[in-house]
């Protein structure tokens, strides 16, 4: 079973420098790249179409469009690792220093996370949760995902269903990814404040998860946690030369990095399996986020649109296969056949998703993050 499917990463918005100081720079490469693997994610996830009654057999090459997305369709998976990555490095520029001086507990940090990634969550459970019987009771079996059972459900109600060993996606599916990093952003804070934020703590995680899973250990939290902490190298190597303000020099050395990943794969015959792509992609995150981070003069005519679509991310990511669920059950109830084939099929559901994502964070995933804030984390007026 394959657990390189999408996952939610912290806003780029409000970031800190190591020291306290304000950052400058949103980050809009960062946020940009977040669309580009949600769009991905979207468009791998396609292929569920192929489930719904009446539809043809899968045939990877006669998805719609497939000439031109044929990498989305391929690689469109691996959409999440580069979702972690981002969160790693978000993170440790957002959160790194002010954990390790205590200026961040326990209770706001994990507060903060949960009301950020919660309400969306629950709501599309239940959404799922209520859907999936609907499709049982008239084809006989779940939509995708199977095991859609009262144990499952207590698991996905604490986020707690990927932090073992591989087990199988149920529910809605895609919230695995956010179950392992819900994980690593224990394991984050707890390594930060007890040893700091510095490259002995980056360096030595990435190399205990490294030797885990080359010792046979397989976890999708192991995993995360890699990608998770090399975002965090990236982060540190940035802070670094920001605060000595050389961060451009970044750009040659990053992409130094990436032609040699690309011509050391070339010429090691390297073949692209899932395991292959998952380490060259580990190697290959560090300099694709530092170079997404640079401060892009191009990037800054858009800022608000980029931000826009990169707040788009968790809300797509959520509510897409819930989305999937319900015109399988509106097919198998009415014997509408789709035209899975169709280009327009793809288009409609590309652009739906969006714009339901869009209607979702404005009206659901924000303002019910702010109202839990406003009720637990807003300062108490002092009594009389």
């Amino acid at each position: 079973m394959s657990y390189l499917r999408p996952l939610d990463v912290a806003s780029s918005r409000p970031l800190l420098h190591e020291r306290g100081r304000p950052a400058e720079t949103k980050l809009l490469g960062l946020e940009l790249v977040r669309f580009v693997c949600a769009f991905a994610v979207l468009v791998w996830h396609y292929q569920h179409f192929y489930s719904i009654i009446g539809a043809p057999a899968f045939n990877p090459s006669a998805q719609p469009l497939h000439a031109l997305l044929e990498p989305f369709y391929r690689y469109g998976m691996f959409g999440v690792q580069i979702f972690w990555g981002i969160s790693g490095f978000i993170f440790f520029w957002k959160y790194g220093q002010a954990i390790a001086d205590l200026r961040v507990g326990g209770a706001k940090f994990f507060w903060l996370r949960l009301s950020r990634l919660y309400p969306l969550h629950f709501a599309t459970l239940l959404l799922v949760a209520s859907l999936q019987p609907i499709h049982v009771a008239l084809t006989g079996h779940s939509f995708v995902y199977q095991g859609n059972d009262a144990p499952n459900f207590v698991a996905q109600l604490f986020m707690a269903t990927h932090w073992g060993r591989p087990t199988p996606f149920t529910f809605n599916g895609p919230i695995w990814s956010v179950s392992a990093e819900v994980f690593v952003y224990a394991l984050f804070f707890l390594l930060v404040r007890r040893f700091g934020a510095g490259w002995g703590t980056i360096a030595g995680t990435i190399a205990a998860t490294l030797a885990a899973m080359t010792a046979g250990f397989a976890s999708p939290v192991l995993l995360c946690a890699s990608y998770f902490f090399v975002g965090g190298a990236a982060a540190r190597l940035f802070l670094e030369r920001q605060l000595a303000g050389r961060t451009s020099t970044l750009v040659p050395l990053s992409l130094g990095a990436l032609a040699l990943i690309a011509i050391g794969s070339r010429l090691g015959g390297v073949t692209l399996t899932e395991q292959n792509i998952v380490l060259l992609l580990l190697a290959a995150t560090p300099p694709l986020l530092l170079l997404a981070a640079q401060d892009w003069q191009l990037l800054g005519r858009w800022p608000q649109t980029i931000q826009a679509v990169g707040n788009l991310t968790y809300s797509t990511y959520l509510i897409h296969f819930p989305m999937q669920l319900l015109v399988a059950v509106a097919c198998a109830a009415t014997g509408l056949v789709l035209p899975v084939q169709s280009p327009l099929l793809l288009v409609v559901y590309l652009v739906a998703t969006i714009a339901i994502g869009r209607w979702l964070f404005l009206r659901l995933e924000r303002p019910a993050q702010n109202w839990i804030r406003r009720q637990t984390l807003a300062p108490r007026p002092a009594a009389a």
